[in-house]
């Protein structure tokens, strides 16, 4: 009787018999993952000291905070170590192909991601920390198995950039993005179809009003950027060889964005000339696919243009008849012991990074608030002392919003207040101040943007303060706008002005980058962790009335900055 076939093995049987060889065949396994785990625990317990997405100092935990957080729109992080193992494994036949060897150069590698891990946790950095661990892995893999090994795995441990939020340092180039996405739509409903179809900013209209969108970052699918930007990479790496074609395909990101932006908001546009508003908003509502399809549909237009010639298919590590999930024992590389100067020095690196984090932490000390602010008994919160009048104008405090409470430190301090003038104008002072935790204070464009408002212009702006000495506080102003529906379904459209600026004691800027530059500078340099406060002041008006409202503001701001800022001088209150 003839023995009846075996029935062939699943894709799970077979990834598990390729895993088993592959691991019976990797070297030096119980150094790596000795090293590996010790990277971990420093990164867990010493981490980072920024609790605005954990109250855990494990820097593992704030990633996963941050990715899961939607004002940073940067989910696609849990799939990226994802991603990069995958394409370890698609590329381990190179590596088994790769010599192995312990070299101890990659030690310096592993101190200069320590350095600046503890850089990152002083200065409360922890997407700096995020590159030194990443980092620090890929040193350990070139600690092991040697420089052939950093080579090979470069590309797939560079894709873990991607991990990394950097949604406030592209603010600038998505606004652009925006616009020029914008800017095309319009020409090409206007200019190419004759559509009657206008546009103010990122604002598309028609002449008489019956349809208004706004080509806004979180509905208008540019922030796809990022995701395309990991989709091209990857594909680059993985259909191609040559680097120059693999850079090609990473700068086409940007490119195909945009593309895939203008196909959306074109196709918007003409629906909503043929068949009104309504079929345009569930058009921008749920046709976010274009975006990819347009884009990837080009992305892998592009590669074919550049494909390469196939090369040859390289025989399998091991001697041709090694059954299949066995390793040819003359081609195991020998481990070596595990206990060496590899692991000896990595371990004393990281206790070295650990002692002098304790260290440069127990000297800090909270330096004093640039605005006028007491403490509260009972609460880690102090009171910010606002004026009750400024120029004639009544006000009435504003209690901070529930959200504002437990989305920021409990030792966050919030004052508001809402000044009306004799003709119903009213103006919105607020003033936020740190305390030991330096996410108290974040972009205030995500509570902009996350309360409707679009964001169409920013400038930099001196606003002139005459007491107690004649000085300018540099501030930077948003020009924003909104359409409101009324009840009978028209949208009237409101324009606003939000001016802000931070301050420290004695130091004053408009900007993000300089306030974290100089935060970091005195941490690292005296210990000393500046209190810096948020001031902002809104107003919002009709459309033509802009620069009226930035008049008033600019007249509020200089009476009422010296009733409750310090400004130059470390004077007492």
């Amino acid at each position: 009787m003839a023995d009846e076939p075996k029935p062939a093995p699943t894709l799970a049987e077979e990834f598990l018999v390729e895993f088993r060889a592959f691991w019976a065949w990797l070297p030096d396994k119980p150094l790596f993952f000795a090293l590996l785990g010790a990277w971990a625990l420093l990164f867990h317990f010493l981490g980072h000291c920024s609790f605005n997405f954990t109250n855990q100092p494990s820097l593992f935990a704030w990633m996963w905070g941050a990715w899961s957080a939607e004002a940073l729109e940067a989910e696609h992080g849990k799939l990226v170590p994802v991603v990069v193992l995958i394409l370890l494994w698609l590329r381990r036949g190179e590596l088994l192909a790769t010599p192995t060897r312990r070299w101890l150069p990659a030690l310096a590698g592993v101190a200069l991601a320590l350095a600046l891990h503890v850089v990152a946790f002083i200065v409360q950095q922890p997407r700096v920390s995020m590159v030194a661990l990443a980092g620090g892995v890929w040193c350990l893999v070139g600690l092991v198995w040697g420089p052939g090994w950093l080579r090979k795995t470069f590309f797939p441990f560079l894709l873990l950039g991607f991990c990394v939020p950097l949604e406030s340092l592209g603010e600038g180039l998505l606004f652009e993005l925006r616009l020029l996405v914008t800017q095309i739509s319009v020409g090409i409903g206007h200019n190419l179809l004759g559509l009657d179809v206008l546009r103010d900013g990122t604002a598309i209209f028609n002449s008489t009003r019956s349809f208004n969108y706004d080509v806004a970052p979180a509905c208008s699918g540019i922030r796809s950027l990022a995701s395309l930007l990991a989709v091209t990479t990857i594909y680059g790496y993985v259909a191609f060889r040559t680097p120059w074609k693999r850079i090609a395909m990473i700068a086409l990101a940007a490119p195909l964005a945009v593309a895939g932006n203008v196909a959306r908001i074109t196709t918007v546009i003409i629906l909503a000339e043929a068949f009104g508003h309504k079929t345009g908003a569930a058009a921008e509502t749920h046709l976010g696919y274009v975006t990819f399809a347009v884009a990837i549909g080009l992305m892998f237009l592009a590669g074919w243009l550049m494909r390469e010639k196939e090369l040859p298919v390289v025989a399998p590590v091991g001697s041709p008849d090694v059954p299949l999930g066995h390793v040819d024992a003359q081609q195991r590389v020998p481990t070596t012991p595990l206990f060496g100067p590899a692991l000896i020095g990595a371990l004393l690196l990281m206790g070295v990074a650990g002692g002098a984090i304790f260290k440069l932490q127990a000297r800090q000390t909270l330096g004093r608030s640039g605005v006028l602010a007491e403490p509260q008994a009972g609460s880690a919160r102090w009171r910010i002392a606002l004026p009750e009048q400024v120029a004639g104008m009544a006000s009435l405090e504003v209690p901070p919003a529930k959200e504002e409470l437990t989305g920021l430190p409990p030792d966050t301090s919030i004052g508001k207040r809402v000044y009306r003038a004799a003709d119903g104008t009213e103006l919105l002072l607020q003033v936020v101040l740190m305390g030991r935790d330096r996410t108290s204070i974040h972009q205030p464009q995500y509570c902009l943007t996350g309360q409707g408002w679009l964001i169409e212009k920013t400038e930099e702006v001196r606003l002139p303060v005459a007491r107690p000495q004649p000085h300018e506080v540099p501030a930077l102003k948003l020009t924003a706008s909104k359409a409101f529906t009324t009840e009978s379904g028209q949208r009237v459209p409101l324009r606003a002005i939000y001016v802000y600026w931070f301050v420290a004691d004695g130091t004053l800027t408009a900007h993000r980058s300089e306030r974290l530059a100089s935060m970091a500078k005195e941490l690292l340099r005296t210990g000393t962790l500046q209190r810096w406060a948020y001031v902002a002041c809104f107003a919002h008006c009709l459309p033509g009335e802009e620069d009226k409202a930035f008049a008033r503001v600019k007249e509020f701001v200089a009476e009422a900055v010296p009733e409750f800022q310090r400004v130059g001088a470390r004077n007492s209150r």
